[in-house]
């Protein structure tokens, strides 16, 4: 049996013996239903709704068809979508589920599944962002991974865990701009099952959506092999106002474009 089937054993005798759930994933407290969050701590959460872009999927202010953003670099995939506003109290859940929280992965997939089904019904493959051997052993696990997994069986949409590999460690991207994270990200990424893709219609799932390098640098590396379309799915997204200043540097810089 492989890493998967055993994961899956494991949770299915958890909830053998503990309950489907026990607790709000955001705030402990008991939940006495099928639910990840308690009806308080998801009504605090902001969700990523209202006017959003076409493209990259970002909560905007008006009824824009594309964000500045998109309209300065258009980006290599084809929509994203994010179940919520990487803001408030979901920036502290993003980065727990990087560190520790595995079982967030689960509350993020119960929201993305409803999201996956009406944004992209045409996805017929997942993939999550993968990581170096050397990344994941020191992390212990991928959180795309997870949420990919936790996404496909919630969504029934096919899973391919070892579609693509990270060929290198790259610099950290936090404070970088979109121009320096493309350029940190070109070419780190390849498309180990090419005959998978080709003519398929992909989800890459994610935790969140900043510049979308990462997004394009996939998105780039699976168009190459064969992929109809490509789509990304985040548990959250840097709403545009916080992206906006960048956005109108590289409309005055076009040589700083990736």
């Amino acid at each position: 049996m492989d890493r998967e089937g055993w994961r899956r054993v494991f949770e299915l005798a958890h909830e053998a013996v503990f309950g489907k759930n026990c607790v709000c994933a955001a705030c402990g407290e008991d939940v006495f239903s099928d639910a990840l969050f308690c009806e308080r701590c998801l009504a605090a959460l902001p969700a990523n709704a209202g006017y959003v872009c076409s493209k990259c999927g970002r909560a905007i202010g008006a009824d824009y068809p594309v964000c500045l953003e998109c309209k300065a670099n258009m980006p290599l995939f084809d929509a994203a979508r994010s179940a919520f506003r990487y803001e408030g109290g979901v920036v502290g859940l993003v980065k727990k589920c990087k560190t520790g929280g595995r079982y967030l992965a689960e509350a993020f997939a119960e929201r993305l599944a409803p999201l996956l089904a009406r944004a992209f019904p045409d996805a017929d493959l997942l993939v999550c962002v993968p990581m170096t051997d050397a990344a994941r052993r020191k992390r212990g696990y991928n959180q795309s991974d997870l949420l990919a997994s936790a996404l496909s069986r919630r969504s029934g949409v096919a899973y391919a865990p070892d579609t693509l590999v990270k060929l290198r460690d790259t610099a950290e991207q936090k404070g970088l701009s979109a121009a320096e994270r493309a350029k940190n990200l070109h070419g780190s990424f390849r498309v180990h099952e090419r005959a998978l893709c080709r003519g398929r219609h992909i989800v890459i799932v994610d935790d969140v959506l900043t510049t979308g390098s990462t997004a394009n640098a996939i998105a780039r590396a699976l168009r190459g092999a064969g992929a109809a379309r490509v789509y990304a799915l985040t548990a959250a997204s840097v709403p545009f106002r916080e992206r906006q200043r960048s956005a109108e540097e590289a409309l005055k810089n076009p040589a700083d474009r990736p």
